[in-house]
């Protein structure tokens, strides 16, 4: 997990609008005032305290409610090693925070590694006592995911809001959001479509992606993309006149060694011996 920045800060005066949207993973407490959050089509009322944890490049925003408002906001970038909780857990963590009593014990140990983060936050000790420091609150911040996943799977049935904002419903944005990537990759099989791309362009974290990707299609957004690219290639190799290397470069192929070896593991022939058999088709 990396650090990617941080800060706290105080909003005093009219209530005013604040939107944002980030690349990174983004986590935001709110130690006093009143808010509205609005993240992925959904809202979330909430009084500090409160903790949001926002996906990558998910656009979200605050409509503040009370003249003051304080809070402090981390920006990570995750690795693939690290842990963090799945969209559905996300978004019901996120909706709980309307009603969350944050004295109950189940949430202790959640307030103390809160309290650790929010000095070395509003102290800036990582930018004051170095790289050790820094991973500190990295370490702290990856402990945190963990113990809301741990706290959401215990209480889950306990906390009103979840029953109306229920998995299905979740699940149901999540495959609009998936249907739109689909379309996106149909449009644009010839360019450079990368899991990383397909991850900004939805707010889930790729993990996440290629299990939905495969309940919905039988296949990885990889083997999605190939069986588009294969499709397109067939088609250039039936009615055009296209040699293959430029086929390859068509249908986003870096050379054409790679597509003939694609090709012949999709078909089971190279392209050049697939057109011949199918030139009376």
């Amino acid at each position: 997990m990396y650090i990617r920045e941080y800060d706290h800060f105080t909003s005093a005066g009219p209530v005013r609008v604040s939107r944002s949207i980030h690349p990174y993973h983004e986590l935001i407490f709110f130690s006093s005032g009143e808010l509205n959050m609005h993240w992925i089509g959904n809202a979330y009322k909430a009084e500090a305290p409160a903790l949001f944890v926002f996906t990558p490049s998910s656009p979200h925003h605050i409509d503040q409610i009370s003249s003051l408002l304080a809070c402090w906001f981390i920006e990570v970038r995750m690795q693939d090693t690290d842990f963090i909780p799945c969209i559905e857990m996300l978004h019901a963590w996120n909706l709980a925070q309307s009603e969350l009593n944050w004295e109950q014990a189940e949430l202790a140990d959640i307030r103390l590694t809160l309290t650790s983060i929010s000095r070395m936050v509003t102290d800036k000790l990582p930018n004051t006592n170095g790289e050790k420091a820094n991973q500190i609150l990295a370490c702290d911040v990856q402990k945190l995911l963990l113990q809301i996943d741990q706290y959401m799977t215990a209480c889950h049935s306990s906390i009103d809001p979840l029953r109306a904002h229920n998995t299905s419903s979740d699940k149901w944005t999540a495959q609009t959001y998936m249907y739109s990537l689909i379309r996106h990759m149909e449009n644009n099989f010839a360019g450079d479509i990368t899991l990383e791309d397909l991850s900004k362009r939805s707010g889930y974290t790729p993990s996440y992606i290629i299990r939905l990707f495969k309940e919905m299609t039988g296949l990885t957004p990889f083997q999605y993309l190939n069986e588009l690219r294969m499709q397109a290639a067939t088609s250039y190799l039936k009615s055009t006149g296209m040699n293959m290397r430029e086929i390859a470069e068509a249908i986003g192929f870096p050379s054409i060694h790679y597509f003939s070896r694609m090709f012949k593991k999709k078909f089971g022939q190279s392209p050049t011996e697939w057109k011949k058999s199918h030139s009376g088709v």
